[in-house]
């Protein structure tokens, strides 16, 4: 039996290949940049060969890195971006360039539905909101726009599949990444007819690809495939899944009333659940990787890279200590943040630097800067922002009746000592860190070492190779602080939604 085991994340930019040991200790990681074309305002691609080739280029050199032999390797499971649409042609070829999760083309299509009130008829399908980068209404403006390519749709693919695809020349999808696309009858747990005649889209069923289970070996290494990648011919491949699902079982969140809150490009805030959180005003109910639970999520572009864009533009001097000191200035800048104790600012910062939770058209800002106020006064408001930004949607998972016990807290902003302590005390749950950097890669790793019959299932997996390297107590001195701020970041956000002459009257 091999002694590894791959893991494939494709995002919206970067395709990443991470080999990892039997107890999930990450040996080597490679990515490789893909770009993101836009032929057009709100239209987000990706070529699809290019997007093999890239995701081929990491394995490759994840192989070089870590001079595992490929023979070693059991098993391997890929994740990826939700949403979007990656088409097949009847002839297995890319159909067109793949559409990414932030494409907004069908904006139209989505509020024609609105109109016509078809989201009540299809909720009871789906158990989810519409947004326009679902396959449900990319489908919908191909069709109108597109019809000779529509014509030609062989299989609807999300990014995980066309890579597993490529691997294995199996046209396959998993139930955690097909159940957050609008397409499948959630509860029931399969396709249905009706479902897609209630969005005119009864010509493309039979294009709808066979469901697998995260873990379930899907198909094998083609030749082909291992002249591209140096893998071995044969090496099993499982379904896959959602990159949500991936997270929260490469970060140990397995179990009901478990929560993985990620910070990175989204503020991704999920809740695994016995039952589905059935609720018109949240994001989505997804099927969860382990069979019989559900995932709810809610989420917004309004997390960490808020950090990352105000490094960028406003830290040179924090860079050039960064440097001096061989250290990172994310490190940096969480010293300055630390500095500040709880209360000593009050500057209020919304997090909407590439969306908002609020209305399409809310924009970032900071509110209440004075002249007293230095650079850390503004990261430490900016950190509270993005916490601010992931409570205000678990207070929707809560008011909808999702109970939270614990948390498990993921992303590029977990390393950061002091933002985990204000999760803690702003949710008033603990929030535990895992050890590792590339959790869903690891996700997806693990799912194929179920496959291989390494683990029995997710809860082995995740006593054998995921570890709690912090875990972050609530203080409640520091909560009565958040939430007094907290209410001020929403009074603030509501009177920017009053019409002019609602505010004159205040004034």
């Amino acid at each position: 039996m091999g002694q590894y085991l791959l893991g494939i994340d494709n995002g919206s930019t970067v395709s990443k290949a991470a080999l990892f040991d039997l107890l999930g200790k990450e040996i080597a990681v490679a990515s490789c940049k893909g770009d993101t074309v836009y032929p057009h305002p709100g239209w987000t691609e990706r070529d699809m060969e290019m997007l093999w080739q890239s995701t081929a280029s990491a394995i490759r050199e994840v192989l070089a890195r870590s001079g595992v032999r490929p023979e070693e390797i059991a098993g391997i499971g890929n994740t990826g971006h939700g949403n979007g649409v990656y088409l097949l042609d009847r002839q297995g070829r890319p159909l067109r360039n793949g559409i990414q999760s932030m494409d907004s083309r069908a904006a139209g299509v989505v509020d024609g539905w609105n109109l016509r009130h078809l989201h009540a008829e299809v909720f009871l399908f789906t158990i989810q909101s519409f947004w326009p980068a679902q396959p449900n209404a990319l489908l919908v403006w191909l069709k109108q726009h597109e019809p000779q390519n529509y014509e030609r749709v062989g299989a609807i693919l999300m990014v995980k599949d066309y890579i597993k695809y490529r691997l294995t020349g199996e046209i396959t999808s998993d139930y955690t990444d097909m159940s957050a696309t609008s397409l499948i009858d959630v509860r029931n747990r399969c396709y249905s007819r009706e479902l897609m005649a209630l969005y005119d889209l009864a010509e493309v069923y039979d294009a709808l690809p066979p469901l697998k289970q995260c873990f379930e070996v899907a198909g094998q290494v083609t030749r082909a495939a291992a002249e591209a990648t140096g893998l071995v011919a044969g090496t099993p491949v499982v379904g896959g899944m959602f990159d949500v699902d991936a997270s929260a079982i490469g970060a140990g969140a397995i179990n009901p009333n478990q929560a993985c809150l990620v910070m990175g490009s989204w503020s991704i805030n999920e809740v695994i659940t016995q039952d589905p959180i059935v609720d018109p005003n949240l994001f989505m109910t997804t099927l969860f990787a382990e069979p019989g639970l559900f995932l709810t999520i809610e989420g917004s572009a309004t997390s960490a890279t808020n950090l990352e864009w105000f490094v960028n533009q406003c830290c040179g001097d924090e860079r050039a200590e960064a440097k001096r000191r061989g250290i990172s200035v994310y490190e940096v800048c969480n010293e300055e943040v630390a500095s500040l104790p709880p209360g000593s600012t009050n500057i209020i910062f919304h997090p909407f630097l590439y969306g908002s939770n609020v209305q399409p058209t809310a924009r970032a800002g900071f509110y209440g800067v004075a002249g007293w106020h230095t650079r850390a006064h503004l990261l430490r408001a900016l950190y509270e922002g993005v916490v601010f930004g992931h409570l205000s949607h678990i207070e929707k998972l809560r008011a909808a009746g999702a109970q939270i016990n614990t948390a498990r807290l993921a992303g590029g902003g977990s390393r950061s000592p002091v933002w985990s302590q204000m999760f803690a005390d702003t949710i008033q749950v603990p929030m535990e860190v895992s050890d590792g950097n590339e959790l869903g890669a690891r996700g997806a790793a693990l799912s194929a070492g179920i496959g291989a019959g390494i683990y029995h299932d997710y809860a082995e997996a995740a006593r054998a190779a995921v570890s709690v390297v912090r875990v972050h107590e609530p203080i409640a001195a520091n909560t009565l602080h958040y939430l007094a701020r907290y209410a001020e970041y929403q009074r603030l956000i509501h009177a920017m939604q009053m019409p002019w002459q609602e505010l004159s009257k205040l004034s």
